[in-house]
């Protein structure tokens, strides 16, 4: 399974290749009798420190920016940790910021041209389409779409589709890039007529912007209802598309709640209906897990949970209560130790109605991590097209708002 060793070891990899082939050398003298003065302190005498691959991998994986859905949902503004608005792209056909349909394919600083935004459209027909500087060209035709994940800050996506066959559903995976896609065949494919689950990926490993390996989840197809919380999945898998293994990370007995950005944590809860609805977040690499303990509130369980680029720390949602009304819904998002286990902070649905102003915030969701120490939270008013998203500095309680709109994903430098 790649796991964050394996990560490393390609990056640092490719580290040693760029230098080689630059032709670069480093050498650290001693310092001589010769000088005529003594140098000077401070940090322009220092010499330079070089960055561990794991320093650098984390700041790869540390967004410089968030992507939210703007009102007329058909656009999408780039905005940095002080809510400031940096760009703007138009992706006609689009109906959604869900980042379940789209991805941003490729890195992006300010004062720069945002890369081609992929995502999933309806007009003139069902389509995977691509747009470039607002104007949209169709890359695959799809009547069956079911989700999308991609590489941070790379080209590489993946997405599923699902169709009814003799009233099973019938779903398949697929991977590549935007000008690869078009010709992609399924590298995976599932019939399920016992739990009546369908493929969906949640993350895709690249090297040099080519997809190398998919994360995939057995998701509920065709089940809803008013007063459905968390997502209902099924296990963890690994599809390495460089070797055609096809891994397991989670057994079938986990509901799948979400993954580390370097790919070495896993959330769930229990698949049990009846059984433990607390979180549960497990190390690939070492196999151990730890659970975080429910707030006595919280019967209705945990789960959308993101983690810190570095992987120290995790967010989810908790909820009491019912989103019907009665009794009151009630969410809250709190922030736990991967190591420990500990619950280091909360904040909820009173705190967020205090900070937006509104009459009433009828839900919450962490969206993801824009630093360290900083999670961006999704909040919903008393109708459901009220949105933003508001930052939540947990080490200090600091709750503001950081734009209008909903999460649709992070950019990436």
């Amino acid at each position: 399974m790649r796991n964050k060793r394996n990560l490393l070891s390609l990056l640092m990899i490719s580290l040693v290749s760029a230098i080689s082939g630059c032709g670069i050398k480093i050498e650290f003298q001693e310092q001589t009798e010769d000088l005529t003065a003594p140098p000077v302190e401070g940090e322009d005498s220092a010499p330079p420190m070089e960055a561990s691959a794991e320093e650098i991998m984390i700041e790869q994986l540390t967004p410089n920016g968030v992507m939210a859905m703007a009102e007329d949902n058909l656009s999408l503004a780039v905005f940095n940790a002080e809510g400031k608005q940096l760009d703007f792209m138009q992706a006609p056909g689009i109906g959604s910021g869900d980042p379940q349909n789209l991805h941003l394919a490729g890195s992006w600083s300010e004062n720069t041209p945002l890369p081609p935004l992929i995502y999933r459209g309806w007009e003139p027909e069902q389509a995977i389409l691509q747009s470039v500087n607002g104007i949209a060209s169709s890359l695959r035709t799809t009547d069956a779409f079911l989700s999308m994940a991609g590489a941070e800050g790379q080209p590489a996506f993946a997405f599923s589709e699902v169709a009814l066959d003799a009233n099973a559903p019938h779903s398949y995976l697929y991977a590549g890039t935007p000008d690869s896609i078009d010709s992609a065949t399924a590298f995976y494919e599932m019939k399920d007529d016992q739990m009546v689950m369908a493929l969906q990926p949640v993350a895709v490993d690249a090297v040099g912007g080519q997809p190398q390996g998919v994360w995939y989840t057995q998701t509920a197809w065709g089940i809803g209802g008013v007063d459905l919380i968390f997502p209902i999945n099924q296990g963890l898998f690994f599809f390495d598309l460089t070797s055609g293994e096809n891994l397991q990370a989670l057994d079938n007995t986990r509901n799948f709640q979400g993954i580390s950005p370097d790919r070495q944590w896993a959330a769930s809860v229990e698949f049990d209906y009846v059984g433990n609805k607390a979180l549960t977040v497990r190390n690939l690499e070492t196999g151990q897990s730890v659970t975080f303990a429910l707030h006595p509130a919280s019967d209705r369980g945990a789960g959308y949970a993101v983690f810190s680029p570095d992987g120290q720390y995790a967010a989810w949602l908790e909820a009491g209560g019912s989103l019907l009304g009665d009794p009151p819904f009630h969410p809250r998002v709190r922030v736990g130790d991967t190591a420990s286990g500990g619950v280091v902070a909360e904040t909820d649905s009173v705190a967020a109605t205090q900070v937006l102003g509104w009459g009433t915030v009828s839900f919450l969701k962490p969206a993801g991590f824009l630093d360290a120490q900083t999670v961006v939270i999704e909040a919903r008013g008393e109708e459901w097209g009220t949105v933003a998203l508001l930052k939540y500095g947990f080490a200090t309680g600091s709750l503001s708002v950081l734009c209008q709109g909903s999460f649709a994903g992070f950019v990436y430098p």
